[in-house]
Formats: structure tokens, C-alpha cells, sequence
């Protein structure tokens, strides 16, 4: 099985899951959290890599409405 499953039903709970995972695999990641959402989760950012080029992707979700 690999660090983050797919056949889970996705929420806050597995997302804190996945990121300690993922920094136990990947100590050299740098996860901090830039604020809170509407339901007062965490928002995160994942930082990797040094240098003079940035690069920033989006992984967010809409919720239904």
C-alpha cells in the first residue's frame, strides 16, 4: 500500500493523516498551516525544494452547494 490510499472517503482527518505520513517518508517537506476555512479546519501549504524558481499548485476542492 502506498503513503496516501485512494479508496477512503476523503476529509480533514485523513488529510492530517496523509501529511504526517508524508513527512515521515519525506522528512525534508515543510508543511505549515496559513490559516483556517469557513469550518475552522486548517488550511495547509506544502513547501519542497530551494531556489530561485516557485512554483505554486492548487489543490482545492469546491463543496457542494
Amino acid at each position: 500500500m502506498g503513503i496516501v490510499s485512494t479508496n477512503v472517503s476523503y476529509n480533514s482527518n485523513v488529510l492530517r493523516q496523509n501529511l504526517s505520513s508524508l513527512l515521515r517518508a519525506y522528512p525534508f517537506l515543510n508543511v505549515q498551516t496559513v490559516g483556517n476555512s469557513v469550518l475552522g479546519k486548517p488550511i495547509y501549504v506544502i513547501k519542497l525544494g530551494r531556489g530561485p524558481r516557485k512554483v505554486f499548485y492548487s489543490g482545492s476542492i469546491h463543496a457542494k452547494g
